[in-house]
């Protein structure tokens, strides 16, 4: 049994009572229902509302542009949902830079408009005159509801930093916790600001299609478990070859018991498992090839130890206490392995009921 979590039901983040029948995580992709250009202009006489395009960076001369999109979490996920992990996807049509840059992803503080402005001339880089609700450089909606500073309203510190490249499709790793709140808190779904180094990096504005686009624009991939689910992530590893899968076996009620189950471990070896109340869905290298999906910066509960049999097969009864329901859990197994390494299992992941 793993003591120590028997302890932290104390916790406000802690385990709950019983869990249903285990699946894997839902995957959903979520369409942005708006998307504009912020183009920088001291009157905020420009917009794209309606173009097939958004831009993020500096133009040659050195003018701002801001993108921002926003995706109607509450419509597409159940209102019980714990997002895992968060993926934001597009395609770059052009930009001048010479490679991938760095991109802010910056919660916005306010609702920005998108009106009937479509801008044509040169890849519509310089906009049209902006239309009644447009989001403008000076206006969340034109022309009456104007930002509170030039440039819009967002949170200073991005929740994300991405590298987004100069030109192709992309897929970068967004804050699950934006996402979260949003699900929680429709009414403060503004959506993201898309910012560059606004200070040296002239020359390296990046035109996106927009949802207007008919290649298809700017979309949201959540992952997210239910209450009573269970799921996976990532791949597990070992210096002998092949990866340790590790997997919930059981389906557990509160006050009860599930199972860890790992397989293709080190044979006749020593592990234990380590549990959080979160998930880092890119990883860090702890040696090549071997990732830790367990947040850092965050305790980590350490189980029991355990053995695992001539087959490298092993499983671990894990207690479930009665709770609160809708409670994160991911647990990831360290292993020893040949010459005094560590083989991981990937993490498993589940949402109390």
């Amino acid at each position: 049994m793993l003591m120590s979590l028997r302890a932290v039901v104390f916790f406000p983040a802690c385990l709950s009572a019983c869990l249903g029948v285990a699946a894997a995580q839902t995957m959903v992709v979520v369409p942005a229902d708006r998307d504009n250009t912020l183009y920088e202009h001291p009157f905020g006489s420009f917009s794209n509302g309606a173009g097939d395009s958004i831009f993020c960076g500096l133009t040659a001369q050195g003018a701002a542009r801001r993108a921002v999109v926003r995706f109607p979490v509450a419509s597409a996920l159940p209102a019980d949902a714990i997002v895992v992990a968060a993926t934001f996807t597009g395609e770059v049509v052009i930009s001048t830079a010479p490679g991938p840059g760095a991109v802010g992803v910056h919660r916005l503080l306010r609702a920005f408009g998108e009106g009937s402005s479509q801008a044509t001339g040169g890849g519509g880089g310089q906009g049209a005159p902006s239309a009644a609700n447009d989001a403008t450089w000076i206006h969340a909606q034109y022309p009456n509801t104007p930002w509170t500073a030039p440039g819009g309203d967002f949170a200073p510190v991005p929740s994300a930093v991405v590298a987004m490249p100069a030109q192709g499709p992309f897929a970068l790793r967004v804050a699950a916790a934006d996402v979260q709140d949003w699900l929680a808190q429709p009414a403060g779904n503004f959506g993201w600001l898309l910012k560059t180094d606004e200070a040296t990096l002239s020359g390296r504005a990046r035109r996106i299609h927009s949802r207007e686009a008919p290649a298809g624009g700017p979309a949201l991939h959540v992952a997210y478990l239910r209450p009573g689910q269970t799921g996976a992530w990532g791949v597990g590893c070992r210096a002998g070859g092949g990866a340790v899968a590790s997997t919930w076996t059981a389906a557990p009620a509160g006050g009860a018991a599930t199972v860890i189950a790992h397989a293709n471990a080190p044979a006749n070896s020593i592990g234990a498992n380590f549990f959080a109340f979160g998930l880092d869905p890119v990883g860090v290298a702890l040696s090549p090839g071997c990732l830790a999906y367990l947040p850092a910066g965050q305790p980590l509960i350490a189980g029991d130890l355990f053995l695992t049999g001539g087959v490298g097969a092993a499983a671990t009864t894990i207690a479930i206490p009665p709770g609160v329901p809708g409670v994160f859990v991911a647990a990831q197994a360290a292993i020893l392995d040949v010459g005094g390494g560590l083989a991981l299992g990937n993490a498993v992941l589940l949402v109390t009921n």
